[in-house]
Formats: structure tokens, sequence, C-alpha cells
């Protein structure tokens, strides 16, 4: 097999997308030519494979023999432990991330994320149940606010009308080019499960000054029909910066369209959405992408100056109504990122993300 790749843009070296071969289910492609050889990892949800593009000028073609790869060692550079409910991630030789997947808290949570110099970017998670200001928004977190009627995003304990997601199983592979963490859970009111979700978390570690997490999330109404509702807490994805990283402090928050404050963003669609700030004595942000197949795209946000930041199609539209048995899927990249907006070349790599190579296989 050949593939003859074109590149669109001028772009430095990078993560690209590209579209696999009709009926080509191979794991993994081992890719050569032009002086070079690359490994494509194929995204398990999507007819897509992942490939670290060298720095190249626009309109460049690549041409490359192509042909099966039966195993690689990993180029990641990441590392995992995982014991007493939580996943530690290094990235690049430093700690990077923690995922809880306990019942110590009422929902599956990310916290911390750390920026190259080791410092949280999301605020410190308070307390499980616990008072203060917006206690459930906790890191990075998936939650929605209107599941049938139960708010899934604000937590009262033992209170009718609130609810708590619970994992049921979890799993982790290590793969040439990334760490996929898949996992199955379940929602609830009480002890009344409303609906079941499978969530994918791919990071890919190439570089510490942007790490890509890509995250798939699919509701599943296996107990029922399931009704999103309109609200504005949402979701489902919902990251909560550090406070020094606040828009309405020293941070700042930026979409697609140029705009820069929460009256400009709050509320309105975007194809992607940028939050940055100082942590310490670096400048870190995460910037979220919408993908052209989900719902609604694109998004609408739920962004606040006090840190919030989550791409929301729900708020201000009619309920949708999910029948018993059918599903849902939504995709998002996270980057997370050193510098700002533009020195993170955040609407560049957004059209990595959604316009990658141009493809031809023979």
């Amino acid at each position: 097999m050949k593939l003859t790749l074109s590149i669109p843009r001028t772009r430095p070296a990078h993560l690209a997308n590209i579209p696999a071969p009709e009926g080509c289910e191979l794991p993994l492609l081992q890719l050569t030519g032009a002086d070079q050889t690359l490994i494509a990892e194929r995204d398990p949800s999507v007819p897509v494979y992942h490939v670290n593009l060298p720095a190249l000028e626009g309109e460049a073609e690549m041409d490359f023999e192509v042909s099966e790869l039966d195993s690689a060692d990993s180029a990641t550079g990441i590392a995992t432990s995982d014991a007493d409910g939580k996943l530690d991630i290094e990235v690049a030789g430093s700690p990077f991330l923690t995922f809880h997947h306990t019942t110590n808290y009422p929902k599956p949570v990310i916290n911390p994320i750390l920026s190259p110099n080791g410092a949280n970017m999301l605020r410190e998670p308070m307390e499980a149940w616990g008072e203060g200001e917006h206690p459930w928004q906790r890191g990075l977190t998936l939650m929605q606010g209107a599941i049938n009627g139960v708010d899934c995003w604000n937590e009262r304990p033992d209170h009718p009308g609130f609810g708590h997601t619970t994992q049921d199983d979890i799993s982790i592979s290590h793969n040439p080019l990334s760490l996929l963490i898949e996992s199955d859970n379940t929602w609830y009111e009480g002890d009344r499960p409303l609906m079941t979700d499978s969530r994918s978390y791919r990071l890919f570690g190439s570089s510490r000054n942007a790490v890509v997490l890509d995250i798939t999330h699919t509701l599943k109404a296996s107990h029922g029909a399931v009704t999103i509702g309109d609200t504005k807490e949402g979701g489902f994805l919902c990251i909560r910066v550090n406070p020094s990283m606040n828009a309405n402090a020293e941070g700042h928050m930026g979409n697609a369209y140029g705009a820069t404050d929460e009256r400009g963003c709050w509320s309105l669609p975007s194809h992607w959405m940028d939050y940055y700030g100082p942590v310490g004595d670096e400048t870190v942000g995460f910037a979220i992408f919408d993908n052209p197949q989900n719902f609604r795209y694109p998004t609408t946000w739920h962004v606040r100056g006090y840190g919030l930041f989550a791409p929301n199609c729900w708020m201000f539209k009619p309920d949708h109504h999910l029948p018993e048995g059918e599903s849902l899927t939504f995709r998002w990249r996270v980057t997370v990122h050193t510098g700002d907006t533009g020195q993170a070349d955040i609407a560049n790599r957004f059209l990595d993300y959604v316009d990658g190579p141009r493809v031809e296989w023979e």
C-alpha cells in the first residue's frame, strides 16, 4: 500500500490526523519514505490514524510505502502508576496529572494537571460534598445539570433530585504514540440508575509544552429513555482553572472569533476556546476544541471570569431526547499548553485537529 500526504499549511512538527483507507482497521502502520520512518496509530473510535509529522512547508507532498506493524515500543515518554483509586501519570519524566476514580468523590475527576514547573493548573479540589464556592467544580470532570430532570452538576448528598456518577470499570493501555484510559460509568439519583456512559482519555505526550488529551464521551440510554435538558450547568466536559488564571484576575479567555471576555464568550458559539494565565512564574493554559461531528457543533460555552470553562451545547436549546437503547457521542481535544493563545498557536492547532493532511491511498 502507498500513501501520499499533501500538507495544506506550513506547520512545525505536530500531531496529525490521517483518514484511514476504507476497510483498514489495522492498529499500527509503518510509513516509510522521505528519508524517515513514521508510526501511524489507529484511533479505536473513528477511522483515523494519528501520526507525528515533521516540520513541513505548505503544499508539500510526502510519499510513503505503508506496511502493517505488529508492535512498536512506546515513544510517548508517558509512565503510569495506579493505586488506591488514583492513576498518576508522568509525561517526559515529570508528574503531569492524577485521575481519581474512587467513590471518595461523587464523580470521577482529574486533579491536578501540572505545568512543566510542577504547579497545579487546576483549582485544588474541595472536600467531597463540601461547602464553599462551587465545590463540585473540582478539576477536569464530565457532568451535566439536567439528566431526566436530575441535577448531576451540583451536589447535595442524599437529596432527591441530585445525582452522582460511579465508575464501573477501567482499563489502561500504553501504545506507541499514546496512553489510553477507558472507563464505563453509571449515573444515579440515589440508587436509581439514570444512564450509563463510556469514556476514553487518550493522552499524547510528545511535548511537555503542548500535551494533547483527546476525550471521547458516549452517553447510553441503558436504563430507559434519557432527556438532556436546557441548562447552563453543563458540560459535559468541565474544567475549573487555578484561581491565579481566572479571567477576572490576571488570566484571559478567548474564542475563535476574537472575543476576550465573559460577555463576548459566555453562551455564544465557537469552534474552540482558550483559557490561560499565570501559575507561579509561568503562563499556561487550556484550549478545548469542539469536534465537527459533535451534536450542535460549534458548541456554545459556559465560561466564567471566576475560572469555569465548559463547552455546553444545551443552554437555551430545546431538550434532547435519547430513546432507550440509543447513544450519543461527543469528542473534544484538550491542549494543555505553555504561553498565551498566540504563543501556543491555538488557532493552527485547531486546524491540525479538524483539517489535516490531504491523503491518497493506493
